[in-house]
């Protein structure tokens, strides 16, 4: 059993890494698009991706070092910042908006 708890663990830090290299990609690309409209849901997403990194390394760490405290507020944290983090990209989804398209010629 102990060594499931490893390599549930070691999957859990994995895919946090994974996530925390996106997520510093995503924060790169969203800081240099000054002009984007997209730039601010890019760097949510980056810091989304920071986040779950954190998260899931504490979630780990908690697991292997079976500290309860650890992965009660690490799992808290998670989902807190999961649903903050949605909530702003929705509302900046909701600002975006595509250009008008161009009126039709009307011919004579």
């Amino acid at each position: 059993m102990r060594s499931l708890v490893w390599v549930v663990s070691a999957l859990a830090a994995l895919g946090g890494l994974w996530a925390g290299v996106r997520g510093v990609r995503l924060l790169i690309r969203g800081l240099r698009a000054a002009n984007d409209p997209h730039g601010a849901l890019w760097v949510i997403r980056g810091l989304r991706g920071l986040i779950v990194w954190i998260c899931l390394t504490g979630l780990a760490l908690g697991a292997v070092l079976e500290e309860t405290w650890l992965l009660v507020v690490a799992g808290i944290w998670l989902l807190e910042e999961i649903y903050e983090t949605g909530v702003l990209a929705l509302i900046l989804r909701s600002g975006v908006t595509d250009p008008p398209p161009a009126p039709r010629p009307t011919g004579a």
